[in-house]
């Protein structure tokens, strides 16, 4: 994950706020879907995003649904044309390996206002499930709990 920030001094909301900028669909030397690159754009009123590599004690423990403060949501189209969270098959439990854990962004200095972009590299054939037609759900948490909007990419059409 590559990411920047800068600090403004307009006002924004205390909640995260996303906006999808790019998808890109890299490919590899036999043409096939590799990488899927997502931009996202964000602001923050009191610029809280992110967490320390020290964020461990609750609720930011590794089994907490706050761990990951990017959650990547892996959609799959069924038959019917839903999409559905992808599922790991081991476990038959939802596949959680693309949520993100931003780090530490809040500027120094008294405005704390932040925006800028998070570069995201995701894998497009997680568990070699070989998925045809998937899209993306993606938030944001500050460090006060607060959720940003939801977005989601366009369906996207792989080949493996």
């Amino acid at each position: 994950m590559v990411y920047s920030c800068s600090p403004k001094e307009n006002e924004f909301t205390i909640e995260p706020k996303i906006q999808l900028e790019s998808v890109v669909q890299h490919k590899n030397i036999l043409g096939k879907d590799s990488i899927i690159q997502l931009t996202i754009s964000y602001s923050d009123s009191d610029g809280d995003i992110g967490l320390s590599d020290s964020d461990t004690l609750p609720p930011f423990n590794f089994s907490s649904d706050f761990y990951h403060n990017l959650p990547i949501k892996f959609l799959v189209m069924d038959s019917l044309g839903s999409f559905n969270e992808l599922i790991n098959p081991t476990s038959n439990q939802p596949y959680g390996n693309q949520h993100e854990r931003v780090p530490y962004l809040t500027p120094p200095g008294k405005h704390k206002s932040i925006s800028g972009f998070l570069i995201i590299n995701l894998a497009a054939n997680p568990l070699f499930l070989d998925p045809e037609t998937v899209k993306f759900e993606i938030s944001l948490m500050d460090r006060a709990l607060n959720m940003s909007n939801t977005v989601y990419t366009e369906v996207l059409n792989l080949t493996h």
